[in-house]
Order: C-alpha cells, then structure tokens, then sequence
C-alpha cells in the first residue's frame, strides 16, 4: 500500500473538496502508511469530526468499519479513499489527483526541524544542570 495525504474541506485547494454549510474550508486530514494504517486528523474545525459519534480532538486511528462524520450530518466514507492490499495484480489503485507526496513532505520536514529544536533545547537544558549540580 503506497502513503497517502489527503487535505479535506470546502476550499477550492483542497486534494478533496466537498461543498456543504457543514463543511469547513480546511476540515481533516486522512493519512495512509504503507503498513496500512490510516489516520485522521481534525483541523481545528467549527463543525467537528466524529469518529463512531464521538468529537475528534486531534488525531486518531482509523479502523475497519469505522464511521466518520463531518460537521452534524456528512457521512465521510474514509475507506473509499485507501487502496487496498491485494495478492492479485489488478488491484485498484487511488486516483493519483488526491495523492500529494510533495505537501507531505513539506510538512515531515517542518516537523523535523522543530523535533530537532527541541530535542536540542533538552540537551541545553540538561548540561545547565549539569554545571549548576557541579
């Protein structure tokens, strides 16, 4: 199964645009590794995202059977969105409009640069305390 990223919400710039009063102009993320796993994520929304009826705050895992809804009442069927894993050589692949290799990668290395700052803080503040224990 090859990652996917897909941004989903009313705006016109989303890999997923989906026009309803309940939806907002950037409403979620939908993640897929290349184990499988899917994750969602809520960005900030007015209207929310419910998994199996309760509010997402953040991030979760998806599985199997899972029901997404967003804002009160737009049944977001997630699982129609990732490919499937298959023995055969016709398996159906995701339409590549929605693929956006390039976005993620962009936001891995925003992510990494601030792991790094932090990390780094850490360190700082730990030899800090190395020479105020001394």
């Amino acid at each position: 199964m090859d990652k996917i990223h897909i941004r989903i919400g009313s705006a016109v710039d989303n890999q997923l645009v989906i026009e309803n009063s309940g939806i907002d102009a950037y409403h979620l993320e939908l993640f897929s590794d290349p184990d499988g796993n899917v994750f969602i994520t809520d960005l900030n929304t007015k209207n929310g995202t419910f998994v199996n009826g309760r509010l997402l705050k953040g991030f979760t895992l998806l599985s199997v059977g899972d029901k997404v809804v967003l804002g009160q009442h737009h049944l977001f069927r997630w699982e129609s969105y990732i490919q499937k894993k298959s023995n055969t050589s016709n398996s159906k692949k995701i339409n590549k409009e929605i693929e956006v290799p390039v976005y993620a990668t962009v936001q891995n290395k925003k992510i990494n640069k601030q792991l790094v700052l932090i990390y780094a803080l850490i360190v700082l503040v730990l030899l800090l305390i190395g020479f105020l224990i001394d």
